[in-house]
């Protein structure tokens, strides 16, 4: 079986009801064209999101490199299993890819949402739940991020709020720059829009329950499914710490999130970087926020690189070999997503104090 090597796929782009055209234009995402008619599956102007790296069912990515070209992720983890993901990883997700990464071009306004956590994702949806990042790559002067709440609320008075359209009272308003972070936990109510291109890594799930659509959900030709009333215990009813979720303008080199789902941090990069990547034990994905980047495997006699320019992404199996980042141009900047070892849990049913012989004797 020849050996893996860093991976790029092709974009899934999504049409949205609050999404622009930036991801097409400026980041030249490739349009799905139907083969029939040799016209556009998309519309131009209203595409919201672009999946970047998906291993969800109906949106497998579709690799655009090397030999594997047109191969599937899933398709791949089916035949490199941990050589891809790691063998931890891989033993625990099995065939699951666990991430999911976007792009997404918020030009009107996302509904004000939540996603439930993994427990209750899994009782009502047969899924995983969603924590996720989200890193500001571009906002306009009038752009908007709503997240959590500014002070602790009840449930009752919450619900009110969004049916009477005031909820705007009781969230946190950000106006966003180019750089600021916000890992947004399960259960955080959270909204945005005004202009905004913004890079996501999240968990693989695609659950979100909408709560409040500015309007949209009274007008019969852009009303969505609701969920409000399912949401209702969904929610984080406290104050928002945004000294914990909340990072302004990140630079340099910084860890910006390590949780049980995925591990982020922030490269930027002014020279050469070496990357271990026995120490990950994971496969690493780089999306590239800013300037361009070439990867390269050390001490290989081969010249071949992987170029990354701003708004493209890269996989890196979990057996690679280690990797030289050099940066193209000045400021640039990665995000660099692995997940940390997964821990099994603990029967409650087993005192670990008591040795096997012994166990449940008198």
């Amino acid at each position: 079986m020849l050996k893996l090597y860093p991976l790029k796929f092709v974009p899934i782009l999504k049409e949205r009801v609050w999404g622009g055209d930036k991801l097409v234009r400026h980041y030249n995402k490739a349009v799905p064209v139907d083969e029939e008619t040799h016209t556009p599956v998309v519309n131009i102007n209203d595409i919201g999101e672009s999946w970047d790296l998906s291993g969800m069912d109906e949106n497998d990515s579709v690799i655009a490199n090397g030999f594997l070209e047109e191969s599937t992720l899933n398709e791949i983890i089916e035949t490199y299993m941990g050589d891809l993901v790691g063998d931890n990883i891989f033993d625990y997700f099995n065939l699951h890819f666990p991430i999911l990464v976007k792009m997404l071009d918020v030009r009107g306004f996302l509904s004000v949402q939540v996603h439930p956590d993994d427990a209750t994702a899994f009782e009502r949806e047969y899924s995983y739940g969603k924590d996720e990042l989200w890193y500001v790559m571009e906002a306009a002067p009038e752009a908007k991020i709503y997240m959590g709440f500014n002070r602790k609320v009840t449930a009752s008075e919450f619900y009110q709020k969004c049916k009477d359209e005031t909820v705007e009272e009781i969230l946190n308003l950000y106006h966003p720059k180019k750089g600021d972070c916000f890992f947004i936990k399960a259960g955080t109510v959270h909204a945005a829009g005004g202009g905004l291109v913004i890079a996501e890594i999240q968990e693989a799930s695609d659950i979100t329950y909408r709560l409040y659509d500015w309007g949209r959900e009274h007008n019969h030709l852009t009303a969505r499914k609701m969920h409000l009333e399912d949401a209702i215990d969904c929610i984080d009813y406290n104050k928002y710490d945004e000294n914990v979720y909340y990072h302004r303008d990140v630079h340099g080199i910084k860890n910006i999130v390590d949780c049980e789902h995925f591990t982020v941090n922030n490269l930027g990069l002014r020279e050469v970087y070496k990357v271990d990547t026995d120490k990950f034990n994971s496969f690493i994905f780089y999306f590239c926020t800013q300037g361009c980047a070439m990867l390269q495997v050390v001490n290989s006699k081969a010249t071949e690189g992987w170029e990354i320019k701003c708004g493209e992404s890269i996989l890196i199996p979990a057996d690679a070999d280690d990797l030289f980042i050099t940066p193209k141009e000045q400021n640039t900047n990665l995000l660099e997503v692995h997940i940390r070892p997964v821990k099994e849990e603990k029967d409650a049913y087993i005192d670990e104090s008591v040795p096997d012989h012994v166990e449940g004797e008198k």
